[in-house]
């Protein structure tokens, strides 16, 4: 991840950043696109997902992806946890004071100078509980 937040803002750029930013959860670049295409009826798919991997690549925003899931984006950047969704896919962020500690034990543990660190969860979310 670059720490270079120095990018070109198009028009385009800044409506997707926009919508991240603007996102009450962590959206999937497909649920983006279709929020962008409200405003900008020509945009391609294409088009929003490499800016979205741009803006994760410049630390704009923060990329999570889940296998054969879709990638998940996140306004926040600071550190921070998440829980996920095993079956709707959901991710939500949830602070967890102990999970600053994890990094220290992973360092004495491996040896590794770690530089950073998140912490996921995976469950079920109420809403998929209620479902079965």
């Amino acid at each position: 991840m670059s720490s270079d937040n120095s990018i070109r803002m198009t028009t385009q750029r800044a409506a997707i950043l926009t919508e991240v930013q603007e996102a009450d959860k962590h959206l999937t670049a497909g649920e983006l696109f279709e929020r962008v295409r409200r405003k900008y009826p020509t945009i391609a798919y294409g088009t929003v997902y490499r800016t979205l991997h741009l803006l994760a690549e410049h630390g704009i925003i923060q990329e999570f992806p889940f296998g054969d899931q879709a990638s998940r984006f996140d306004k926040r950047t600071d550190r921070h946890d998440h829980v996920h969704c095993l079956i709707c896919g959901e991710l939500t962020d949830v602070d967890v004071p102990i999970a600053i500690l994890a990094r220290q034990v992973a360092a004495d543990q491996t040896g590794y100078d770690i530089h950073e660190h998140q912490t996921v969860f995976s469950g079920i979310c109420p809403k998929c509980q209620q479902m079965n």
